[in-house]
């Protein structure tokens, strides 16, 4: 998100960009010490809203040493192009969970690009979107009504009576939709990368024009 409103998640070193496919086509090129396909989470929240990004992140804590990388902004290294950066890291992401707030609605980067990118992609079967209420806000009268949100009914934490539980459903939720995603990558073989080699063609023995037989001078 762009300084008060940015969308954020851990940086993961940058890579090029990989092919365009389904989720099930977006291998992963290390599966680590879990043996399971790495799942990436881009994790779009506003500024304002970092102590709630930081609750949900710590309740992801299980899921991270599973094999899941949760991405935001703040991890973006010293010198980088940060808009460049998070595009990127976008496109690689396999799950997009967006913090609603009042000021996350209100962002320019957070609600009109980063938001509006990832529903693109899901519109096109490249990722899936979650949605977490963490702030009481006019989510109702978004788009965002036609699917399911996080936590319960989208119900914010601090209007639950235990915010540590409201969190806690929430981090169950996205670990549902990590579980789906898993289930996709291992079911569906890698698309072979460009320019892999091809399969040599097993070239027919040549064939030998048989002997002329000597004259019988016997005869």
């Amino acid at each position: 998100m762009v300084t008060k409103s940015r969308s954020s998640a851990p940086a993961a070193k940058a890579t090029k960009p990989a092919k365009r496919g389904t989720i099930a086509d977006k291998r992963a090129s290390s599966t680590g010490d879990t043996g399971k396909p790495e799942v990436r989470i881009f994790m779009s929240y506003s500024h304002y809203d970092v102590g709630a990004q930081e609750k949900l992140n710590r309740h992801l804590a299980p899921w991270r040493r599973d094999g899941v990388t949760v991405w935001y902004d703040e991890n973006i290294g010293p010198g980088a192009m940060s808009s460049t950066e998070i595009a990127r890291e976008l496109r690689r992401a396999h799950i997009f969970v967006a913090l609603f707030s009042p000021s996350y609605l209100d962002s320019h980067y957070c609600w009109d690009i980063d938001y509006k990118r990832a529903m693109s992609r899901r519109a096109r079967k490249l990722m899936r979107v979650v949605a977490v209420v963490v702030k009481p806000c006019g989510w109702k009268q978004t788009r965002a009504t036609d699917f399911k949100l996080l936590p319960k009914d989208g119900i914010p934490p601090e209007s639950s009576s235990s915010s540590d539980a409201a969190y806690l459903n929430a981090a169950q939720g996205i670990g549902e939709v990590i579980k789906a995603v898993r289930r996709e990558l291992t079911a569906k073989p890698a698309t072979p990368a460009r320019g892999a080699s091809k399969s040599v063609q097993k070239s027919k023995p040549r064939s030998t024009p048989p002997r002329s037989r000597r004259p019988d001078r016997r005869r």
